[in-house]
Formats: structure tokens, C-alpha cells, sequence
């Protein structure tokens, strides 16, 4: 029969024949909707089971609880007020971002001031900044400056990968043509960062969330925040997992926005990323000038933190003197160095976990389309959903202790490292894989030439950020959870007012988020001048 309709085959139209499948986009919507089926009967599954106690409640009795009529007002409320201040913090943290990696991509001399600026804001650990946000920008904007601060990172360091994405040859056609820096900006640099831009708001606009909801736990009148801790501390399931789903469904809905935004500016200025090339120097004058910059920023920082609390009469209750915390460092070096050593076991196996995990999810998702629709959507739904919102969850699940703190961690880390590796995978160049494929290349070929040297500079900048997350990640999970580290022993001694051991905490957390931030910023550098865009030879 197939045989005989040979001839009809040939004469119809090929538009007509491919109506008989499928396309891509509709396949591909299945998939995920078979996935959204699987995840939801999963869920089912755990609440008929009585996970974590009971702790879970099925997907009907969530959305019930939200729409609760004795309670829906209350809590649409307090999620207008949430979702209010994210978009405020993440506007705000958005711009100065982007106003800093502008200023840094073009005036080169600031380039590394700003990036230290950048990575100081990023290492500002969340448990010690909550009060000092407070005194300074007041209890009804402290969640908005916190959200911002949480958003500020990831969208500097996607700017700069996105400004830099247009150096090498095409920068040096526009020049060739004789192109004014406003015209190259508008046609070139502009268009091409915006795929990046894009993809970094993708992990920011969850951060905002969370931030607001951290910093209305620090003494704001409503919002998800303060539903999340009166459902804790009641024992109030319906309320908690109320609040929780109306946080996961503000990030999903950002998150959505910016992933179709994500797929149509890839598809029309590419997926590539880049980092400018560092100066050709020796490692002992550069060790020597970053030695030099790391001692004058700290002494301009502690001039600015004498002077506002001489200034503004600070008590030493709320922020304590430089010299005061100075000094208990000097006087319990050990109790600090095994504070130390405890944070950082921790945030290096949720590193190594959730690299692992991401890394893998992401592959997989890559090679098999049934994969891919459980993968992607449980991945939408992990990164859209603030981690402070699942933090009852996961306690109940596997207790109070360090394995908790480190699963708290890698979940955080999970979301960059899914979401540069997933992008990165498809970021080979079509031609690329048309030709390797026209040389009958194995998919294993393909993978190694092709999709993967595409795929690193991608990965190394999901790593960058999520390295620069994971102790930051650790420390909220040990001021919330944990029973050892640099966040348990803030969170003990600011509970007691013993202000100088909790800011000598802070400050070595700070110091310790710095110290990642370089060394992983000088591994994402080395493998984007190896596999990233070919950059002219004369630049500097």
C-alpha cells in the first residue's frame, strides 16, 4: 500500500506531508506538558504517602489554600506587597548592574575597581547586612535594597559577558568602516549583549523574590516573608505552603517572561558570550597590583564605616566600631579559623553537588526530549521558586544539621549551573554542526568538537557565579539551620548583642566570597580566552 501511494507522495506538495507529523514546537510542548503531568501526579503521590510527616499537602489542597475565601484577601495582599518590592530592587539592582558593567567595559582603567565593587556587593552575606539595611534605608525599604543587592551580581556579571560578546572581528569591521563608538554601541554591542542580559534575568528575577522575602523577616508588617514565618512558627501548613506557592508562582511567571524573551533574542543576535581579555602581565605584578587595590578599597571602606558611625551617633549595639571588631579577630584566631574551615567544607561540597546535578540535568535534557520534558519544567519550577520558600520543606525532610545546610546550599547552586550549561549546549554555531555532520561526525564527535568547546565559556560563567553564591547560599543556611560555621555563630552572637564577634563573622565571610570571586573569575577568564570568540591581538 505504502508503494502504491508513492506517486501521489511525489506529487503533493511538501508543505502538505509535513502536516501528517508534527512539528518541533508541538512535540516539544507535549513533552513538557507530559512532564507538568508527572511532577503534579509526584507531588500527589508524596502528600497520599504522608511525606515529611504530613508536611506536604497535595496540589488541590495548595491551590485551595490560596484562594482560601477566610484568606485570600490576606494573602494577595501581602504577595502584591512582595512582588511589589522585588520589581522595585530588581529595577533598581538591574540598573546600577548595567550602569557598572557599562562604565567597566569602556572606561578600562576602572575595569577591576568595578569588578571588586561587584563582587563585594555579591559577598555581602544576607544575615549580617539585614539589621545595617535596616538603620540605613528604614524598615519599609529594607526588603527593596536587599533585593536589589541579590539581583546586582548576576546581571553585572551577565552584562559584561553580553558587552563583550561583539570584541574580535566583527567590533573590528565596524571600526574598518569607520562606525562611531555611539553607532557601534547602538548596531553591535547593544544587540549582541542582549541575549546575555536576558539569561542573567532569568536567575536574578527568583533573587529578587528572595531577597524581599529575607528582608521582610527583618521587622516589615506584611507580606509572603511574614506569612512564611507565622506559618513556621504556628505550625501552620495551609498558610505555609500558600505562601510558598504564591512565591513560586511570581518567579515562574518572571521567569517565563524572561526565558521567551531569552529565546527570540538568541535566536535573532546568537548565544554567544565573551569576558574582555585581561592585560598581558607577569602573575607577580599582577598579584602585586590586585594586593595593592584589595588593601585600598578595605582602608576606604573602613574609612566610610568610622565615619558613618561617628556621623550619624550609631549605636554599638546596631554596628559595631572597625577598630572592636579588629581587635576580636586578633584575639580568637583559632575559633575563627575552624569557623572558617566548617563554611567552607560546606559550600564546597554543595558546589561539587550542585554542579554535579545541574550539569547532569542539563545533558540530559540535551539528548533525550522525555527527559527533557521532566527536567525542564522541574528546573523552571526549583528556579522560580525562592529558596527561603522551600527551607520548611526541606527541614522536615532531612532534619536540622549540616547535610540539610549542604543540600540548602547546591539547590542554590544548582540554578545557575542548569541554566549556563542548558544555554551552552546550544550555543554551537549551526554552520558548525552542519558541517561536522557532512563529514559523517558520530553524535559522540559532534559532542566533544563541537557542542562542548562551544559549551564551556557558558558553563565557566554559571560556575563563576554560582561559586560566588555558594558561600553566601551556606551562610543563610547555617544562620537558619546549621549547627556549625561562620552563619551559626553570627546568628548566636548578634542574638546576644555581642555585636564584635558577630560583625568579625561577617567580615570573614565577606573576605572569604572575595577570595572565590577571584579565583573563579580568573578560571572563567583562562577558559574564555581559550574556547570563547577569537579576540584581536592588539587589545588590551
Amino acid at each position: 500500500m505504502t508503494g502504491a501511494l508513492a506517486p501521489v507522495r511525489r506529487l503533493l506538495p511538501h508543505r502538505a506531508l509535513a502536516v501528517a507529523a508534527p512539528s518541533p514546537r508541538v512535540r516539544t510542548i507535549a513533552v513538557h506538558a507530559l512532564g507538568v503531568v508527572l511532577l503534579l501526579a509526584a507531588w500527589e503521590l508524596a502528600a497520599r504517602v504522608g511525606l515529611a510527616d504530613g508536611f506536604v499537602i497535595g496540589p488541590a489542597d495548595a491551590v485551595a489554600a490560596v484562594f482560601d475565601p477566610d484568606t485570600v484577601g490576606r494573602s494577595m495582599r501581602a504577595a502584591s506587597v512582595t512582588f511589589g518590592a522585588a520589581a522595585t530592587g530588581l529595577l533598581i539592582g538591574g540598573l546600577l548592574a548595567a550602569a557598572s558593567a557599562l562604565v567597566a567595559h569602556q572606561v578600562r582603567p576602572l575595569r577591576r575597581v568595578v569588578d571588586q565593587i561587584a563582587a563585594l556587593a555579591n559577598s555581602a552575606p544576607w544575615v549580617a547586612i539585614g539589621p545595617v539595611v535596616l538603620v540605613v534605608a528604614g524598615r519599609d525599604s529594607g526588603p527593596v535594597a536587599i533585593a536589589a543587592l541579590a539581583v546586582y551580581f548576576p546581571i553585572f556579571v551577565a552584562v559584561s559577558v553580553g558587552l563583550s560578546s561583539s570584541e574580535g572581528a566583527l567590533r573590528e569591521l565596524f571600526a574598518s568602516t569607520g562606525a562611531s563608538r555611539p553607532l557601534t554601541a547602538t548596531f553591535l554591542t547593544i544587540p549582541r549583549a542582549l541575549p546575555s542580559v536576558v539569561e542573567g534575568l532569568k536567575i536574578a528575577a527568583p533573587a529578587a523574590i528572595a531577597g524581599t522575602i529575607y528582608g521582610e523577616w527583618y521587622g516589615s508588617t506584611t507580606g509572603l516573608g511574614i506569612l512564611l514565618i507565622s506559618g513556621m512558627q504556628a505550625g501552620n501548613v495551609t498558610l505555609l505552603w500558600s505562601a510558598s506557592l504564591l512565591a513560586a508562582a511570581g518567579g515562574l511567571l518572571s521567569y517565563g517572561v524572561a526565558g521567551a524573551a531569552h529565546a527570540l533574542l538568541r535566536r535573532r543576535y546568537g548565544a554567544s558570550i565573551g569576558l574582555p581579555p585581561a592585560p598581558a602581565e607577569s602573575w607577580r605584578r599582577r598579584a602585586t597590583r590586585t594586593a595593592i587595590e584589595v588593601v585600598v578599597l578595605t582602608l576606604v571602606l573602613v574609612g566610610i564605616w568610622q565615619t558613618w558611625i561617628t556621623v550619624a551617633h550609631i549605636s554599638p549595639l546596631v554596628v559595631p566600631q572597625p577598630l572592636a571588631v579588629l581587635g576580636d579577630l586578633v584575639a580568637r584566631p583559632l575559633d575563627y579559623l575552624t569557623l572558617v574551615g566548617q563554611t567552607c567544607a560546606t559550600a564546597a561540597l554543595a558546589l561539587l553537588l550542585g554542579s554535579a546535578v545541574g550539569m547532569s540535568l542539563a545533558a540530559l535534557a540535551r539528548v533525550s526530549t522525555f527527559a527533557q520534558g521532566i527536567v525542564v519544567p522541574g528546573m523552571v519550577l526549583l528556579t522560580a521558586t525562592p529558596l527561603l520558600a522551600m527551607f520548611p520543606l526541606l527541614a522536615r525532610l532531612l532534619g536540622y544539621g549540616g547535610g540539610t545546610v549542604v543540600v540548602i546550599a547546591s539547590v542554590l547552586v544548582v540554578l545557575p549551573i542548569f541554566v549556563y550549561t542548558r544555554s551552552g549546549l546550544e550555543a554551537a554555531a549551526p554552520a558548525h554542526l552542519d558541517l561536522a555532520r557532512s563529514w559523517g561526525s558520530s553524535r559522540a564527535s559532534v559532542l566533544r568538537w563541537v557542542v562542548l568547546p562551544s559549551a564551556l565559556p557558558h558553563i565557566s560563567t554559571g560556575i563563576r557565579i554560582a561559586a560566588s553564591s555558594a558561600i553566601i547560599a551556606t551562610v543563610v543556611g547555617e544562620s537558619l539551620i546549621g549547627t556549625t560555621g561562620l552563619g551559626v555563630d553570627f546568628t548566636y552572637q548578634y542574638r546576644l548583642f555581642n555585636m564584635a564577634p558577630a560583625f568579625g563573622s561577617a567580615v570573614l565571610i565577606i573576605v572569604l566570597s572575595l577570595l572565590v570571586f577571584t579565583v573563579f573569575g580568573g578560571i572563567d577568564r583562562l577558559v574564555h580566552r581559550r574556547w570563547g570568540q577569537p579576540r584581536p591581538s592588539g587589545d588590551s
